[in-house]
């Protein structure tokens, strides 16, 4: 018998080693946007097919602005675009004022308040994903527009202080790799070294926004402070920005420019020696005869040369612009505004008369003169102030 006994405890002890330890589930993870959520207060547990969190955590790694009412037992999430209330124990809830029913009731436990995972994440728009054999949810939050439009202002706004700081590394990594802005900043550093110029942004409208493109309106304001003469202006632009990660800027669209000086300003004469004076007079009075004239070598013997290349591309342009027009040229006012050693600016008011179509055109430009090594003045650049159709002519 007691032979018995003693087999019959090994048999037993053999079943019981025979028989794997049942382990225990792992914990539950949870991912927002692919970062893990830590919960320091508790850890996720399953009840009834709901995955139940610390409500904290979660709630703050959503955006959401965190209550707790202990009196009521309520617990709060808010942020501009969603307020949400759940109660302990109460299979209800109110988002947006719009109550909505609970697959799980929040409860209360070692002072920590559970919620419902899944109601949490899809209330705040976001996709819910359980992977049961990893025993995890993964959260993926939508663009938040509210976010974005700060961001975009924020993005226009650091590129316009890199401008007016002259920083090129940080204009660069604001723009898109390879796109068309990024291949317009090869020239960024010479013209930072011929020109100092401040921008102020006075608007910004986004005209669309989709989760990884966006179009941006602006007008803003280009004043120069030192460096080589160009005309205060006000700028309308068109950004096409992208998103990689984070917002870039893609392709920057120039729309208007509308010059910022008044006729008092350009009819206001600038300091300068008699010579110079006498020399810009001259220089305008052959330009403006050679035009008249249609001689294409005497109006490039005014315009400032920048190599053969350059010249030659002048030249087949006026080439054509003269086959093509008819046009005499008449100034009834001009005026040096802007005057230094080797560079001025002249304010003129021209009226150009169209043979062709019979009409007139009363137009206001502002020419830059550069002089040369040799004190020769000729015409580098020119600006349109205004541009009008004269009335009472046969325009059709």
């Amino acid at each position: 018998m007691k032979k018995w006994f003693i087999m019959l405890g090994v048999l037993l002890l053999s079943l019981a080693l025979a028989v794997p330890a049942l382990a225990a589930p792992a914990p539950i993870k949870v991912y927002i946007d692919g970062i893990p959520v830590s919960f320091s207060s508790g850890s996720p547990y399953l009840q009834n097919g709901s995955v139940m969190v610390p409500f904290r955590a979660v709630f703050e790694k959503l955006g959401l602005k965190v209550g707790w009412d202990p009196a009521g037992r309520v617990v709060t999430g808010t942020s501009p675009e969603l307020s949400l209330k759940l109660t302990i124990g109460s299979n209800r809830a109110s988002v947006n004022s719009v109550i909505r029913k609970l697959p799980a009731a929040p409860v209360e436990s070692g002072g920590t308040a559970y919620v419902p995972l899944r109601f949490i994440g899809e209330a705040t728009g976001g996709g819910v994903v359980w992977n049961a054999s990893s025993r995890s949810v993964k959260i993926t939050r939508p663009v938040s527009k509210t976010q974005d439009k700060a961001d975009i202002v924020s993005l226009i706004s650091t590129l316009t202080s890199y401008f007016n700081s002259e920083n090129t590394a940080g204009i660069t990594s604001l723009s898109q790799t390879g796109s068309d802005f990024a291949l317009s900043l090869s020239a960024l550093e010479q013209s930072f070294r011929n020109y100092d110029l401040k921008s102020e942004i006075k608007s910004v409208d986004i005209l669309s926004l989709e989760a990884n493109e966006a179009t941006v309106a602006t007008v803003e304001t280009s004043t120069r402070i030192g460096g080589a003469y160009i005309p205060d202006t006000q700028d309308e632009y068109i950004y096409t920005l992208v998103r990689n990660g984070s917002w870039k800027v893609s392709n920057i669209q120039k729309l208007k420019s509308t010059l910022l000086i008044t006729r008092d300003q350009g009819m206001k004469p600038a300091e300068m020696p008699q010579s110079s004076g006498t020399a810009i007079q001259e220089l305008l009075k052959r330009h403006y005869q050679n035009l008249n004239d249609k001689n294409v070598a005497g109006t490039l013997s005014t315009l400032t040369s920048y190599g053969e290349d350059y010249d030659n591309a002048q030249k087949a342009s006026l080439e054509n612009f003269f086959k093509t027009n008819n046009l005499v040229y008449a100034v009834s006012a001009s005026n040096v505004f802007y005057y230094s050693d080797n560079e001025a600016a002249v304010y003129v008011e021209q009226q150009i008369t169209d043979k062709n179509e019979s009409a007139s055109y009363n137009q206001t430009l502002i020419l830059i003169l550069n002089k040369s090594a040799e004190d020769l003045w000729t015409i580098s650049d020119s600006y349109t102030v205004s541009d009008t159709t004269e009335a009472g002519t046969n325009n059709p």
